[in-house]
């Protein structure tokens, strides 16, 4: 019976994964790679502007927003 040891390494930039990969492939060992990537909301200027535009909205009347009794409301009217 063969045990498997599953390893997570995080790598930021494409020299250090090429050279990891080269190494593992050098020690003979199976692996896998899954690249998923973040995404910093806070980072995006598109984003924030919308966010700007719905929070001057609101504080300026333009857009009245919904309390949460009128909520609370609309869902027990359903």
């Amino acid at each position: 019976m063969t045990t498997m040891t599953t390893l997570t390494v995080n790598i930021k930039d494409r020299s250090s994964e090429q050279a990891a990969k080269a190494f593992l492939d050098k020690m003979g060992l199976e692996y896998s790679i899954g690249n998923t990537s973040e995404y910093n909301w806070w980072e995006d200027s598109t984003v924030i502007a919308d966010l700007d535009k719905r929070s001057d909205d609101l504080k300026s009347g333009k857009d009245k927003g919904y309390s949460f009794a009128d909520i609370k409301q609309e869902l027990l009217n359903r």
